[in-house]
C-alpha cells in the first residue's frame, strides 16, 4: 500500500506506474533522464531510473496575486501548492512521462467528494488504482493538475465515481482510515494550500462529469491537454469545451464606519454576510456591483467609488468571487443640532455629534425577500469585536463568515483601515447595558493627551446613577482613563424581543441627550429597534 499525505510524497522510489491509455496519453518512455529543475536563481540536478515524467522542464515558482498583495491573510482555495505546468498538459510525451512516473500522484474524488486521513488530503499512487482502459467510460479522465512545488511529484486527479467502494464491493486498501468529505464544508479543518489542492481536483473533475457528451451533437466527449480540454468525439462537429468560470461579484458596502450586511433565511441564526451576486452577460463588474446592491438591499451607491480589493476562487461547482469595496450614497440631511432637540439635555460638544450624523446619513434598506431574508447596516466597532472571536450580550446571535471565506478577508481589511492611530480607549466598548427596565449614564471617556470617547453605561443592580458613574471610574482606572457624566436616564431593553427605549432623566446628574445615546446604542445593537422619549 503506498498511501501518502500530501506532505510526505517524496519517500516513495521505484514504481511501475502502467499507462491509462495510450491513445490519450501518448507514448510510453522509459530509461534515465536527467532532469534540471530550475527554482528561482538555483538548479537542482535529479536523476533516477525508470520512466520519465519530463526532461529540462524549468519550473519557476510563483504566488499568487493575493498572496503578494496580502501576505498575512492567505485568501483560501487560491493555492493548491503546485505548479500547474501547463506545457505538459500540451505535449503528449511529457504528459505520459509524467503519469509513468514513480512519483506520479493522483488525488482520489468519489461523487465530488475528497478523501481526507486525520485532517490531510490522501494522494494515491498511480499504480495503486490499477486503472484499465475499460475504466476510462466510468470513471472519467485522470486529469494533469501539475508539479508539487516542495517535491516536483505530478500530481493527476481522477474521479472514481463507480469504482467498487461506491457499489458496495470490497474496499481498496489506500481507502482505509479515510473519510470522504465535501471540501466545501470540510475545506476550512485543512491547511490553505491542501484545501485548494482538493477544491481545484474537484472543480476540474466536476467540470468533466458535467460535460461527458458534446452540447452540439450529443456524442461522447474526448479529453485532451492533460483533461484540460475536451472535444467531440465526431468527426462532422469538432465542437470543443474547456473549463468555464461563473464570475460572481462580492461587495463591501460601506457608508461612514457602517458596513452593509444581509442574510438568507437558510443560514443559520444571526449569520450575516457581504452582498454578492453573478456578472450577467453584457455587464462589466463595476456595474453588477451597482446592480446587486440595488436588487438585493434597495441601496444605491456611488458607482465612481467601486473598487477592486482581492478574489478568491470557489470552484463549487466553477465560480470565482471577486471583491470589491463601494461607499453608498448617504441620506441627505442637515447636520445634527442638539438645541433643536432638547433644551434641557446636558449639553455635548459638537465635534461628537458626528456620531448621530452618521446615523441619520445611512440609508433605509429593503430587502429584496426572494434572495435576502434581511440587510442592515452594521458598525465597526461591532465587527471589530466579532472578528475577534467574541459574543454578543444577551443571547443575541450574530456572527460572520470564517476567515477561509473572502467575505471574511473584506471585512478584517475594512475594519483594520484607519486604525493607524490606536488607542487605549478602543478596547473599552461602546456599549454595556442590562436587560429589563434600569438607570443609564452617557459618559465620556478621555485619556491626558484628550482623546475622548463616548459611552452608555447602565444596570439594573445599581440603585444610583452615581454608582454606575463610579462603577465605570473603576473600569477605565488601570488603563489611565479619566471618565466625566453627561446626564442620565432610563432605559427598558427587552431582549428577547429586541426593542431598546431610552427615556426619563438622572436626578442627580440631569437629563443625558437621548438621541446621542440612541446613536450609541445603534453601534452594539444593530438587531435592536431603537426608540426614545424626552419624558417620562
Amino acid at each position: 500500500m503506498c498511501v501518502r499525505a500530501f506532505a510526505h510524497v517524496s519517500a516513495a522510489r521505484g514504481w511501475h506506474v502502467p499507462l491509462l491509455s495510450s491513445s490519450l496519453w501518448g507514448r510510453q518512455a522509459s530509461g534515465s533522464t536527467r532532469v534540471v529543475l530550475k527554482l528561482d536563481s538555483s538548479v537542482a540536478v535529479r536523476r533516477w531510473t525508470g520512466p520519465s515524467f519530463h526532461r529540462h522542464v524549468t519550473i519557476v515558482a510563483t504566488a499568487t496575486k493575493s498572496q503578494e498583495s496580502n501576505p498575512s491573510q492567505t485568501i483560501f482555495f487560491s493555492d493548491a501548492g503546485l505548479n500547474r505546468a501547463a506545457e505538459i498538459r500540451v505535449d503528449k510525451t511529457k504528459l505520459s512521462d509524467a503519469f509513468e512516473s514513480p512519483e506520479a500522484l493522483v488525488v482520489p474524488l468519489m461523487e465530488v467528494k475528497n478523501l481526507v486521513k486525520e485532517g490531510k488530503p490522501v494522494l494515491v499512487a498511480a499504480s495503486d488504482l490499477k486503472l484499465k482502459d475499460a475504466d476510462h467510460a466510468c470513471a472519467g479522465y485522470p486529469v494533469f493538475l501539475g508539479l508539487s512545488n516542495s517535491t516536483k511529484a505530478p500530481v493527476f486527479a481522477v474521479n472514481l465515481e463507480k469504482q467498487p467502494s461506491s457499489a458496495g464491493g470490497e474496499r481498496p486498501a489506500w481507502e482505509d482510515g479515510g473519510e470522504w468529505v465535501d471540501v466545501r464544508r470540510y475545506g476550512p479543518q485543512l491547511q490553505a494550500s491542501d484545501a485548494g489542492l482538493l477544491a481545484y481536483a474537484r472543480g476540474m473533475v466536476e467540470w468533466q462529469s458535467r460535460n461527458k457528451y458534446c452540447g452540439s451533437c450529443g456524442q461522447p466527449m474526448v479529453a485532451k491537454d492533460g483533461g484540460h480540454s475536451l472535444h467531440c468525439s465526431s468527426d462532422s462537429c469538432k465542437t470543443s469545451a474547456y473549463p468555464r468560470l461563473d464570475p460572481a461579484v462580492i461587495m463591501l458596502v460601506a457608508c461612514g464606519n457602517y458596513v452593509l450586511l444581509g442574510r438568507q433565511s437558510r443560514w443559520n441564526p444571526g449569520r450575516y454576510s457581504l452582498l454578492a451576486g453573478f456578472v450577467e452577460i453584457g455587464e462589466t463588474f463595476e456595474m453588477a456591483v451597482a446592480r446587486e446592491v440595488k436588487e438585493e438591499s434597495g441601496i444605491d451607491i456611488d458607482r465612481t467609488s467601486v473598487s477592486y480589493t482581492a478574489s478568491q476562487p470557489w470552484p463549487f461547482p466553477s465560480s470565482l468571487m471577486v471583491g470589491f469595496s463601494a461607499s453608498a450614497m448617504k441620506n441627505p440631511s442637515e447636520p445634527y443640532s442638539a438645541d433643536s432637540e432638547n433644551d434641557n439635555a446636558i449639553a455635548v460638544s459638537p465635534d461628537k455629534l458626528s456620531i448621530v450624523d452618521e446615523v441619520r446619513a445611512l440609508p433605509q434598506t429593503s430587502a429584496d425577500k426572494i434572495e435576502l431574508e434581511d440587510a442592515r447596516w452594521v458598525h465597526k466597532d461591532l465587527l471589530r469585536w466579532i472578528l475577534k472571536g467574541n459574543t454578543l450580550p444577551h443571547g443575541i446571535e450574530f456572527s460572520i463568515p470564517g476567515s477561509y471565506a473572502i467575505a471574511n478577508i473584506l471585512l478584517s481589511r475594512w475594519a483594520e483601515s484607519g486604525s493607524d492611530s490606536l488607542w487605549v480607549g478602543d478596547d473599552v466598548k461602546s456599549v454595556e447595558i442590562d436587560e429589563g427596565v434600569f438607570k443609564y449614564v452617557l459618559m465620556c471617556i478621555r485619556d491626558e493627551v484628550g482623546r475622548e470617547k463616548l459611552i452608555v453605561r447602565g444596570n439594573g443592580k445599581l440603585a444610583y446613577h452615581s454608582d454606575i458613574l463610579k462603577a465605570t471610574e473603576e473600569e477605565v482606572k488601570d488603563v489611565g482613563l479619566q471618565v466625566s457624566q453627561l446626564g442620565g436616564g432610563r432605559i427598558d431593553h427587552n431582549a428577547k424581543e429586541r426593542k431598546l427605549h431610552v427615556f426619563s432623566s438622572s436626578q442627580g446628574f440631569g437629563l443625558a441627550n437621548h438621541t446621542i445615546t440612541c446613536a450609541i446604542l445603534r453601534q452594539w445593537y444593530p438587531l435592536h429597534s431603537i426608540t426614545l422619549a424626552w419624558g417620562g
